[in-house]
């Protein structure tokens, strides 16, 4: 609610600098977005990041924490592996909101050496990332290409835009046409 209150607040502001009057529908569009993210933020807080690194990133785990405590991701499980590097993977939980993948895949390009692989959504739990993850054998990463990478990484993405192009990537919307998101 307070939230709301600020960006109507900021509005009036900048409505009086630019003689432009706030009318009803500036309120309630005002309000609107300001619910709406409260409801993304609050969704954020059920995501699970896995997140394993190589030991000559494990001075970044803060910096990585904060960057997804900042859309009140509080639930980060950190593992630096003892000698070499993980793998360059990423899977992406179906109910994972477009932007905080962007996010991920951004974090693991940054920390993990880029992403050659993803792992298809089914395999995991709906609201989970894992970056780097050792769980699963080679059978079961898809390559990608930096290309389609950049595609997924694209702002113009719909949450539902950008799972529909994940699971493409993965080949989920041939092998399992009775997949339901």
């Amino acid at each position: 609610m307070r939230t709301w209150k600020i960006l109507l607040g900021l509005a009036i502001l900048i409505g009086m600098n630019e003689g432009t009057p706030l009318c009803a529908d500036s309120v309630t569009n005002i309000r609107r977005v300001s619910e709406n993210h409260s409801e993304s933020r609050e969704a954020n807080r059920k995501i699970l990041v896995e997140l394993f690194l190589s030991p000559e990133h494990k001075a970044d785990i803060d910096k990585i924490k904060k960057e997804f405590e900042a859309v009140s991701i509080n639930r980060l499980r950190t593992q630096v592996f003892r000698l070499g590097n993980p793998p360059e993977n990423i899977a992406i939980g179906r109910n994972v909101p477009a932007d905080i993948a962007r996010l991920a895949i951004r974090l693991a390009t940054t920390y993990n050496r880029g992403i050659r692989y993803l792992l298809p959504e089914y395999r995991y739990f709906p609201d989970h990332i894992a970056i780097g993850t050792s769980a699963f054998d080679e059978a079961s990463q898809i390559p990608v290409c930096p290309e389609d990478l950049e595609r997924l990484s694209d702002p113009a993405l719909t949450t539902e835009q950008f799972h529909e192009l994940y699971r493409h990537l993965t080949g989920e919307d041939k092998r399992l046409p009775t997949y339901r998101h």
